[in-house]
């Protein structure tokens, strides 16, 4: 978020038809360079445990790219690729750094052609990819409206969603995602009530929104304090949220689980049960995007990736791999 960038800077100071063509030829700025933290993190050959959460792998990303970085969500691409959205109207799509060489990146400085007299959404804050057909949905801060993409972006329709108009401009559709089900689900990173710092709003459709649906209501309850930024499903169905919060001493962030999907109904108020806090200052970091991918061990791989905000001096791009061991 604009905000947080603004914060830093002054706690610095004070102490519908699809798949078209493939993804362009590499630019020499499209290279993403991938720094392996975890031996570094290692105490004692170990690695570092948060909760019920493994850390095993921790990789810091660069790019010849004066624009690369400020990540807001990732979602699963396919077996192989992840797919990270900046709040800068950007799109990454990388090979997993967990799967065999050659590893792969492509990028696009801006989803849509250009930013002038500001037509267009372009603070991406959210992004679901349906497993189904490769579609790409994301939902913007300040914007009365999802897009949803074709697999390669080359094409894009508005889905109109009034609703999204109550939130603050920088408090947004921050954690979305279209649930194995099929609703669609989204979280506003506002506070509901003035008098709570742990509830939120969220949305439910029963599938991908329509222009000008009305979608169901419920509450999500979080740790005092912390604003939910992500929604994803791990492999057995159950729902993760990943929690953040910034305070003098930096960021904080907490992963959270819903065990039953079902919990988020019309009118509910879920409070998911943390599962890992992360604090240690060796990663500690903006973590906005989150997704989990199945291991063959039958464990489940939990990423995160952080938002730089444009502060390279102070943030980092980190993306982590995080193992939740089975039956955790």
């Amino acid at each position: 978020m604009r905000r947080i960038a603004l914060f830093l800077l002054v706690l610095a100071l004070v102490p519908t038809i699809y798949v078209r063509q493939p993804f362009p030829p590499p630019n020499p700025d499209d290279r993403v360079f991938y720094h392996d933290l975890l031996p570094g993190l290692r105490a004692g050959g170990a690695p570092p445990r948060y909760g019920a959460l493994t850390l095993v792998g921790a990789w810091q990303l660069t790019s010849p790219d004066r624009e690369f970085g400020n990540f807001s969500a990732l979602a699963v691409r396919n077996t192989h690729d992840l797919l990270a959205v900046s709040d800068r109207n950007a799109v990454m799509v990388f090979t997993r750094p967990d799967q065999p060489l050659p590893w792969r990146t492509w990028q696009r400085e801006t989803i849509h052609p250009a930013w002038s007299g500001q037509e267009i959404d372009t603070d991406s804050e959210s992004v679901s990819v349906d497993p189904r057909n490769g579609q790409v949905l994301i939902g913007y801060e300040g914007a009365g409206e999802f897009h949803l993409f074709s697999p390669d972006f080359s094409r894009d329709r508005s889905i109109a969603a009034p609703v999204l108009l109550e939130w603050p401009n920088n408090q947004g559709p921050e954690a979305m995602r279209q649930l194995a089900d099929g609703r669609t689900v989204v979280i506003g990173e506002v506070f509901a009530h003035w008098w709570s710092r742990r509830r939120h709003p969220g949305l439910i459709w029963p599938g991908l929104p329509r222009s000008g649906q009305a979608p169901a209501r419920f509450e999500l309850v979080m740790p005092e304090g912390y604003r939910p930024v992500e929604l994803a499903q791990a492999p057995d169905g159950r729902l993760l949220v990943l929690g953040r919060k910034f305070t003098l001493g930096g960021f904080r962030t907490v992963v959270t689980m819903i065990d039953d999907p079902a919990a988020i109904r019309p009118g509910a108020q879920v409070e998911p049960r943390p599962i890992a806090w992360i604090a240690d200052p060796r990663i500690r970091d903006n973590y906005e995007g989150m997704v989990a991918t199945p291991e063959a061990d039958g464990s489940t791989a939990i990423w995160l990736i952080s938002d730089s905000n444009e502060m390279v001096w102070l943030q980092r791009t980190l993306l982590l791999k995080l193992r939740l061991a089975r039956g955790a």
